[in-house]
């Protein structure tokens, strides 16, 4: 294995999406090998069949044997169908045939724990909700090949709890010394199922939706890479979600901090764990456009950006309370606000909350609080609380103002020009 520092690049959903997505992904990978480092790929399953993955367990689970049989074979068929396509379009003539065969051995496997139900629940479960990141490592390895980069599908290398709760970091570390590291000392890619986890007896375990991106960096500390790259369907990390503020720009650079804050609020190009094994092993993240793979993208290390907010975020379905009238559910609270003539206030999540939080990620002063209440007021947007809290520099509004409030405050809080004016004004 070369010396320099192992590479993982992990591929979303969107990302292999048809047969020229993993075409694209098997080329931006063998790039990457080609410049000497070792290289491991985590790649999630195509779009939208994890969902038709669950679905078919959920349906399946307690239909009668005939009934289960024939939604194994619909569901087979269909997956069947999509995925050969995709390994049609991505691999060479002579390398197809043991994918085709990989692929079909797969879908066999898949349909007949869909319709005997043999495992526990939640095992069973769990073994068919991976079966679309199986899927899209047998046809990734095999277009890593027809790119001229060996490839090899390796052995769920993430350990984790009982019921994937939770990665264990040693446990990890030793499963990619005997399933990871002979791959790249070999000389090949190591192409990683991502989504999946093996419990402490060896029954497979999820990571949770999104959970392909935790897989990349549990994966990069297992194996000590010194980086680890996000391909998804957007330049990098947004400053507001992109759907409500038409004007959200990339962020060059975020601290781990920063933005493990911003997925826990719901930023959704990043999963909300992934930061932890990244900030423990020290390992930067670059969040890429696979489609545009050579724009800068947003790099995330342990280097905090400076004083100031780097993005925006809203949350719903909330309610301004005592926090005494909780009655003890504090699983509820999203923050606290403070305490007031009243008492201690509470952002309590209610799914029949009237009010919304424009919450600022970074590392915000009393500049950007006056800067934000000004521009509200302006907009004629009358806030029911302001301030600093544990969650991010909150701006309480109506619920039925929430997001013309976030795309003022986008204006006034991310847009410097327009902060600097707000400052002189």
């Amino acid at each position: 294995m070369s010396s320099a520092e192992p590479l993982v690049i992990k591929f979303g959903g969107t990302s292999v999406g048809d047969g020229e997505g993993f075409a694209r992904a098997a080329r931006i990978t063998a790039g990457a090998a080609a410049e000497g480092r070792p290289v491991a790929a985590v790649v999630s399953a195509m779009s939208g069949v994890t969902d038709a993955l669950l679905a078919a367990a959920a349906g399946t689970a307690t239909a009668g044997t005939r009934t289960a049989r024939g939604l194994a074979r619909d569901l087979r068929r269909a997956l069947g169908e999509r995925h050969l396509a995709a390994a049609r379009c991505a691999v060479s003539g002579d390398l197809l045939p043991e994918v085709e065969a990989r692929v079909l051995s797969l879908l066999d496997r898949l349909e007949e724990e869909l319709a005997r139900r043999a495992l526990p629940e939640a095992e069973r479960r769990a073994e068919i909700a991976v079966c679309g990141e199986r899927l899209s490592a047998e046809i990734l390895a095999g277009a890593l090949r027809a790119a001229g980069a060996p490839a090899a599908v390796a052995a769920d290398p993430i350990a984790t709890g009982p019921g994937g709760e939770e990665v264990l970091s040693e446990e990890t570390r030793a499963r990619c010394t005997r399933h990871v590291r002979p791959l790249l000392e070999e000389g090949l890619v190591a192409v990683v199922p991502g989504y999946a986890g093996r419990s402490p007896d060896g029954a497979v375990t999820t990571l949770g939706r999104g959970g392909s991106d935790l897989s990349a960096t549990a994966l990069g500390r297992g194996i000590g890479a010194g980086e680890v790259w996000i391909m998804t369907d957007v330049d990098g990390v947004l400053d507001a979600d992109p759907r409500l503020v038409p004007g959200a720009a990339t962020l060059p650079r975020l601290s781990y901090r920063e933005a493990g804050a911003f997925a826990a609020l719901g930023a959704e190009v990043l999963h909300p764990r992934t930061m932890e094994p990244a900030a423990a092993a020290g390992i930067e993240v670059l969040v890429r456009n696979t489609f545009d793979p050579h724009s800068p993208g947003t790099r995330i290390s342990a280097r905090e950006c400076g004083p100031g907010l780097r993005a925006l975020a809203l949350r719903r379905g909330l309610s301004v309370e005592p926090l005494e009238a909780l009655d003890g559910r504090s699983g509820d609270v999203f923050c606290l606000l403070g305490a007031d003539v009243y008492g201690i206030r509470a952002l309590v999540e209610r799914p029949s909350g009237s009010a919304a939080a424009v919450i600022g990620v970074g590392s915000p002063g009393d500049e950007e609080l006056a800067a934000g209440l000004r521009r509200l007021h302006r907009a004629g947007i009358r806030p029911l609380w302001a301030g600093n809290t544990a969650a991010g520099l909150a701006f309480v509004v109506a619920g039925s103002r929430a997001e013309e409030a976030l795309r003022e405050l986008h204006a006034a809080l991310l847009r410097r020009e327009a902060l600097a004016g707000e400052a002189v004004a």
